[in-house]
């Protein structure tokens, strides 16, 4: 990879990093607060989309080999490896495409029952098939479920916190290799032996 193209995804890692401790503030100041549901809910939507931009970032797109091994002098660069729980995009594509998941719900839900933006334990709800239960945080373990499929969040945060000291040291770097740069000799505006004649030394003579 192009040191440049580096430089230039590492400060976008950067950034989105950024936003994930940021999102994961506003988590946390929505649950001492005990705000509504719908302020824990943003944190959680931000720090997911964040977290998803940072997956593409190093991995590609999902299922994408080529561009995953393109990307692997960007991990390896900040120390990440390929079973990082910043991988995993599903969570954040159940909020992202959500509109799928009604459609879905509906043609395989029985009762059409359902349970969202929940914020606490998941067996608050009794009685619910799996497809019924949609946007769930617990925040006694930090896990989001979905469909009953879990992620948690305290790994992201984890994880961003841990590579995030490296990433503003690489990210500060030049975006050039200076053992590449080639400067140009000196010049002294003569020729070699006017240069030689300007040096200080012994007259010639003695004046004896």
């Amino acid at each position: 990879m192009d040191i440049f193209l580096l430089r230039t995804f590492q400060r976008q890692v950067e950034l989105q990093c950024k936003f994930v401790l940021t999102a994961a503030q506003e988590l946390n100041k929505a649950l001492a607060e005990r705000n509504s549901a719908q302020q824990v809910f943003y944190a959680l939507q931000n720090l997911l989309t964040a977290s998803a931009n940072i997956s593409k970032a190093l991995w590609g797109v999902k299922g994408n080999r080529d561009l995953t091994k393109q990307r692997k002098p960007l991990r390896d660069s900040i120390g990440i490896r390929d079973d990082s729980p910043l991988r995993e995009v599903n969570m954040r594509n159940n909020f992202e495409h959500f509109d799928e998941r009604l459609d879905k719900w509906w043609r395989k839900s029985k009762r059409h029952n359902i349970a969202d933006l929940s914020v606490g334990p998941p067996s608050t709800f009794q009685g619910l098939e799996d497809i019924e239960r949609f946007r769930m945080f617990d925040p006694s373990t930090t896990n989001m479920t979905f469909w009953g499929e879990e992620f948690n969040i305290q790994n992201i945060v984890n994880e961003v916190t841990r590579i995030f000291p490296t990433l503003q040291r690489e990210a500060s770097k030049p975006h050039w290799d200076p053992a590449t740069l080639k400067f140009p000799a000196a010049s002294t505006g003569g020729s070699p032996d006017e240069a030689k004649a300007e040096q200080p030394g012994r007259n010639a003579s003695s004046g004896g």
